[in-house]
Parts: structure tokens; sequence; C-alpha cells
């Protein structure tokens, strides 16, 4: 009678008596203004679901606030179906991946994690790769254009600087055997994610290093991981935020963060090159600006036969125009300020004469104290007038500094 009965309840289509439940993914979409390719993507991810049975996906869309509409078009596919959920985060891709991941973990409760773009440069046949890959054995599994089977359709240009990055993480943060560090199309176990220090990744900057910093925390967390080739095409709509020499600077940054922490010199070096950033673009414009500087003044001295003090006159208001153009299209081009073209430049120019007073008087008193003449150095003779420009350079860049960014490109709040 009860091997009758079990035999009943093991036919009956209404029961699944023994039969394994399917394992849940969870996908964090991280967004902003993706509107126009959100759910064509989205309708790719899930057709993926018929090359992986057993498996049950569910997608998060972690958006950023987006201008264009995106979270509210978000909303309505959530409100339509219940596989896709969404929550507003603040700005950044490091805050939409992170705080995705974390709902994912303590809401959805996911058997694997994965993370993947949404404005289709990544294509939704990834999925089944990383997944399949996953349940070998590893616990990190992550998209590569660089393996074999993978594709990078980018432009020249592009191309260039998606392998240029990942070859400055692989020289100097390694391991130099990962070909790809730098896109999101990514899987791994929850028990992964717990043991990953968040406090030492840079996921509340807004800057794409999160992706590399994640794969590096990844390992030092001891991941068992593998790349897997992935085609990496153009967008669908809009343009690349990706900023390419902000971001350049970021990855050697942080890759030498990464190096000496690996070294056993745990010395925050990209959270202070961060907030130096400003300071360093300033720097490095004002060397340029010494370059012309120093140009004009020989020239104006050697050719024209001024005073030192003279061809420093004429030389500085060379360099303050190279300078303010440098500064106002690169250092400072984010800062909202009130003041507008003409109004920066005049205040730019007073400023810079400042420096140029500085500068000048300082020339005059080493002049009038030491005179003309030459010193050897490894047997080059340098004359005393260049010595006296470069001993203006440290007063000048400090005196610059300070003043343009708190009063030329003040920053003012909204």
């Amino acid at each position: 009678m009860v091997s009758w009965l079990t035999a009943i309840l093991r036919s009956s289509p209404k029961f699944t008596y023994n039969q394994p439940m399917a394992k849940k993914i969870v996908i964090v979409l991280p967004t902003y203004n993706e509107r126009n390719s959100l759910k064509k993507f989205i309708d790719e991810v899930f057709e993926q679901g018929r090359n992986l049975p057993g498996y049950n996906i569910e997608i998060l869309i972690s958006d950023s606030k987006s201008p264009d509409g995106t979270g509210e078009l978000a909303e309505s596919l959530s409100r339509k179906d219940p596989r896709i959920h969404v929550i507003k985060v603040g700005r950044g891709l490091g805050v939409g991946l992170i705080e995705g991941h974390n709902y994912s973990l303590k809401k959805l409760k996911p058997d694997i994690m994965v993370q993947l773009d949404a404005d289709g440069q990544v294509q939704a046949d990834v999925l089944p790769r990383l997944i399949n890959t996953l349940g070998e054995g590893y616990d990190f599994v992550f998209g590569s254009r660089f393996v074999k089977g993978g594709k990078n359709k980018l432009s020249f240009q592009r191309r260039l600087f998606s392998a240029g990055a990942s070859l400055i993480c692989r020289l100097i943060m390694g391991p130099f055997s990962i070909k790809e560090f730098t896109n999101s199309a990514r899987a791994f176990t929850p028990a992964l994610f717990k043991k990953i220090n968040l406090e030492r990744l840079p996921w509340r900057e807004q800057t794409f290093i999160v992706q590399p910093a994640f794969l590096n925390e990844a390992i030092l967390a001891g991941a068992k991981y593998k790349e897997v080739p992935l085609v990496f095409r153009n967008r669908h709509e809009g343009y690349s935020k990706n900023k390419v020499v902000n971001y350049t600077y970021d990855v050697i940054t942080y890759s030498l963060d990464a190096r000496l922490h690996k070294w056993g010199i745990d010395f925050p070096l990209f959270y202070y090159s961060r907030r130096a950033k400003t300071i360093i673009k300033f720097a490095i414009v004002g060397f340029i600006g010494v370059a012309v500087d120093f140009i004009f003044y020989n020239f104006f001295i050697s050719f024209l036969g001024f005073r030192p003090a003279t061809a420093k006159g004429f030389s500085t208001e060379i360099a303050i125009l190279n300078n303010f153009s440098f500064n106002n299209i690169w250092t400072f081009r984010h800062r909202k300020t009130k003041s507008t073209f003409w109004q920066k430049l005049g205040i730019f120019n007073l400023v810079s004469l400042g420096g140029l007073a500085i500068s000048v008087l300082i020339i005059k008193f080493l002049h009038v104290v030491y005179g003309d003449g030459f010193v050897l150095f490894l047997g080059i003779k340098i004359a005393f007038y260049n010595l006296y420009f470069f001993a203006t350079l440290p007063p000048v860049l400090i005196w610059n500094f300070t003043v343009n960014h708190f009063i030329t490109w003040k920053h003012e709040q909204n």
C-alpha cells in the first residue's frame, strides 16, 4: 500500500518529489543614462536562460539617479516582471555595483552573483560561459577580450587604451597571467564576496577603478579564478563615459598602491593621489608653463639683450596665457563657477601678476646680491640667471595654486 502511494506521488505532475531546487542567479546591472539600451539588454539576458538549465535568472538594476529616465523605465519593467528588481543609489559605478551586490546578498539570497553592464557593449552570451565555468570549481570567473576566443570590436584608439590599462595593471599590480582587468562581466560566489575587504576597495570613488580594484581584492581574498572569452562591442546608444586621462591616472596610482600593499607597505597612495589630483594637474600645467617661460626668458636675454628682471616680466606673461588655457580646459574643467570665461581670464592674470611680482623681486634681489656669473656643474657652465629663475618656482607655485583654487575657479554649490 505504501509503495503504491509513493509511486503515485512520484508520477504526479503536481509534485516534485526529491527533485533538486533550481539555483538562483542574481545579475546586478549598474545604470546611468542607459534608457535606450536597458530593455533590449534585459531581454537578451533572459534569453540566455534556455542555455542555463537548472538556474533561475533575476536582475537587479542599480540606478545612479539617471537624468534620462532610466530609473523610471526600470521601475516600470519591474512592475511587469517579478524577476526584475530596482534600487536607487548615489553616483558612481562602484556605488552602483557594491550597493547592488549588498542588496542582492541580503534581500534576494543568490546562489551565484553576477555583474554586467547594461549599455550593450558586452554581449549577453557571455553569461552561460561565466556560470558554467563557475560550476567547474572556480569561485570567481570574469570575461576577457584578450584570451583566445575573445574579441575587441572598439575603435583602434579605444582598443589601444583598454589594452594599455590592463597592461599597466599586469606589470605593476599583477598577476601578470591575467589578460583583462577592466570590464564588468563577472560571476562569483556569495562566499567569496563576503571575504572581500570592502574597506580597502575604493568603491565610493567616482571612477572606473573599481573594476581592477575588485579583481585585485578578490585575489587577495583567496579566489580561485579563471578568464573566459567575451565579445566587446560599441555601445548601442550614447557614448562611453570613461575619461582616458583621468582613468589612466587612477589605474597607475591604484596599481602602485596595490603593489606597495603586496610588499607590506600599507600607505594609502591611491586615496591621497585622488585628493591631490587637482594640485598635481596644476603642477603639470605649471611645469609646461615653466618650459614656455624659460625658453622665452633665455630668448629675450640672449637674442634681444634684455636685463634678467625685464626678460622675466615678458616671458612670464606669455606663460600666463599658456597656463590659463590648460587650467581652464583641464585642471579645473569640472568646477562649477559663476564667473564667465573672460572674468576668469582677468582674475587669473591678476593672480599671475602677483606671482610675477614675487618672481621679479626674488630675481632682482639675487641679481643685486650675487650679480652675473657662472657655476660649474659636472663640467657644465650654468649661468647665475638660470639659478635665479628656478629659485622663484616654489613660492610662485604655492601662491598661484592657493589663490586660483579659492578665487578664480572657486567651486560654487548648487
